[in-house]
């Protein structure tokens, strides 16, 4: 099989399964903006049936309206692998896909939630926003490393365009990892590796808690940590629950 033998929708399936690792067939068919769900389903199926992607379900009757969670699947590598929107290396991963944590997953299903959150604040405000997950930057030069969750760009007017990093804690994330991401980013800004390759101002950077708890822990440390690193970054911090219930606001997030 090559790329060839799938239809339009069937590749861009794959691409958006490549660039988001998990997701959903209801998150799947509101990428697509699709209101047939059947036909989704037979998308879906034959990629299951060619051994492209994998899917996880549950047979528990309580979670018979939960919707299955697809990813790649090993022989989409030698498929995907000569495509110009693929990063044969980024590839690599899909061997170790099926081994996943359920918190892992998780966090890959939010992030896609995200992408329509972002899309539905920008359309109220009349600005256009471009989503970038951590498989879209993986080859551009100078990111930060580890990479974030996406990158984000919002253009208000005909020039004026806000930019974004933006990572999710995990609620099983240790607070000594989540104040090393802090300095990571620090390090990022006084080793110049944005500013010495891009003329835009530095990006503002988007953390979204798992708890209140961590919230108010970071709203505490990341200012001490900017004073001990020398650093102006501007972190702003959004609670998830906070943004799975009403979406992305003006006042979801709050300025350490």
């Amino acid at each position: 099989m090559t790329i060839d033998d799938l239809s339009d929708k069937q590749l861009e399936i794959l691409l958006l399964i490549y660039r988001y690792r998990f997701l959903s067939r209801n998150q799947i068919q509101q990428f697509l903006n699709h209101k047939d769900y059947s036909l989704i389903n037979r998308y879906l199926k034959f990629l299951t049936d060619c051994q492209l992607i994998n899917r996880i379900y549950s047979t528990k009757r309580t979670d018979i309206n939960t919707p299955a969670v697809y990813f790649l699947a090993t022989k989409s590598k030698s498929l995907l692998k000569d495509y110009d929107k693929c990063n044969s290396d980024v590839l690599g991963r899909v061997y170790r896909e099926k081994y996943r944590s359920e918190a892992f997953r998780s966090h890959c299903l939010f992030l896609a939630n995200l992408y329509f959150h972002f899309q539905t604040a920008a359309k109220k405000q009349k600005s256009v926003c471009h989503f970038y997950t951590a498989t879209d930057i993986s080859d551009v030069a100078y990111t930060p490393l580890p990479l974030p969750d996406a990158y984000i760009t919002i253009k208000e007017g005909k020039k004026h365009i806000k930019r974004y990093f933006l990572d999710i804690f995990n609620d099983d994330m240790p607070m000594f990892a989540v104040r090393r991401r802090i300095q990571e980013y620090c390090r990022y800004f006084n080793g110049n590796y944005w500013q010495d390759h891009n003329k835009d101002p530095f990006p503002k950077v988007f953390l979204i808690c798992p708890t209140r708890r961590v919230q108010k822990s970071l709203l505490k440390s990341i200012p001490q940590i900017l004073e001990t690193e020398d650093t102006d970054i501007s972190f702003f911090l959004g609670l998830q629950s906070d943004i799975q219930q009403r979406g992305v606001r003006n006042d979801s997030w709050e300025a350490a």
